[in-house]
């Protein structure tokens, strides 16, 4: 299996073209490592826009490496704020509340692949509604 890499010049018009697109008016969201590169893992560029946030219960284990500014983390138990060149990983099934005041942009890679996550989050919710609008489950 090759190798890959992405290219300096290229990783930055990654980092500010949102490929993958924008999540919401707030989270850009571009992906530079997938399938069919990769069929295990996602990397790949997040921007958050000042004033994003969000409680989060996370689906795959991430690791963030931050690139500008800040971004804070609360759950029950802690509560830290990450800068540049920090480092944080986030387990799979953390639950927290992300929060930045003034925007930030990390490099993230998780496992497993994003994508298929986010798609099997979709099929369970559609499976979750079906089930809830079936007549024959209504009282």
């Amino acid at each position: 299996m090759p190798c890959y890499i992405v290219r300096e010049q290229d990783a930055k018009k990654l980092a500010h073209v949102e490929i993958f697109g924008t999540v919401n008016e707030k989270v850009h969201l571009s992906q530079a490592i997938k399938s069919p590169i990769s069929h295990h893992m996602t990397a790949g560029y997040i921007r958050l826009d000042a004033g994003y946030q969000r409680y989060i219960e996370s689906p795959v284990d991430e690791v963030d490496l931050f690139l500008e500014g800040t971004l804070t983390y609360s759950s029950e138990s802690e509560s830290f704020t990450a800068r540049t060149g920090d480092i944080v990983f986030i387990p799979k099934g953390t639950k927290a509340t992300f929060s930045t005041e003034e925007g930030c942009t990390a490099f993230y890679v998780t496992y497993p692949l994003l994508q298929e996550t986010l798609d099997e989050i979709a099929r369970t919710m559609q499976e979750r509604l079906k089930f809830l609008h079936d007549p024959a489950h209504e009282s």
